[in-house]
């Protein structure tokens, strides 16, 4: 995608740092020295790494701009996901994880319906003409919406109030618009439609994993902050 502005990603770098970010994620989870922060040092690392490289193979800041870029959005964000998968404990991991993942989706069908029978008002006209204030608002009821019904069925999926899982909802539907205009943002940039071709009709994998990308972070760190 970053080819046709003359950027080039290292796939090189991307990778070994995406192992790095994976296996310092599992070491997080009070398997092996609880108390180091192996994140930190992985990030750190990756650093380290993605400047030596760098300075050895042309000194290009703007390719280094673009592959620190790339492991944070991606590599970095998805650790996350393991995190969440095992918190607050294995038992009730999936459960935790499940949450975002239901609001987001949520959040894309509710936009998508509403914004396309009530959508009047432009929400990002510069990144994507078709997104609608209408809709936007259409997602984050959604959001709730699906969130009430699954919490009710399954309880103890949500260990606060109505009135938390409310701003639950809307902090995680807005963040879910904000991953999926963020991809947008970077499509524009690069002048293509979709983020790859790994999925026939549906784009790359990046396109059905925006909105998560910023979404499961936040619930992680919600969950850490008040639980």
């Amino acid at each position: 995608m970053f080819s046709r502005k003359g950027v080039r990603l290292s796939r090189s770098f991307l990778m070994v740092s995406g192992v790095l970010t994976l296996a310092a994620s599992v070491l997080s989870l009070n398997m092996f020295s609880p108390d180091v922060p192996w994140r930190e040092i992985a990030l750190g690392l990756v650093i380290l790494y993605a400047f030596g490289q760098a300075l050895f193979t042309g000194a290009d800041i703007t390719n280094l701009s673009f592959n620190l870029m790339a492991f944070l959005y991606v590599p970095w964000m998805l650790g996350y996901f393991v995190l969440l998968r095992y918190s607050p404990n294995e038992n009730l991991g999936l459960v935790t994880l499940s949450l975002p993942i239901i609001a987001t989706f949520a959040t894309d069908i509710g936009a998508f319906f509403v914004g396309r029978s009530l959508g009047r008002h432009k929400l990002a006209p510069t990144v994507s003409p078709n997104k609608t204030i209408e809709g936007s608002i259409g997602g984050m009821a959604s959001a709730f919406l699906a969130l009430f019904v699954y919490t009710w069925i399954i309880q103890g999926a949500f260990p606060f109030g109505r009135g938390e899982l409310l701003l639950f909802a809307l902090l995680i539907s807005i963040t879910a618009q904000l991953g999926d205009l963020t991809e947008s943002m970077i499509k524009r940039y690069c002048g293509v439609k979709d983020s790859g071709e790994f999925l026939p009709g549906h784009g790359g994998i990046l396109d059905r994993l925006d909105s998560l990308i910023f979404t499961i972070p936040l619930t992680y760190y919600l969950l850490v902050i008040f639980t």
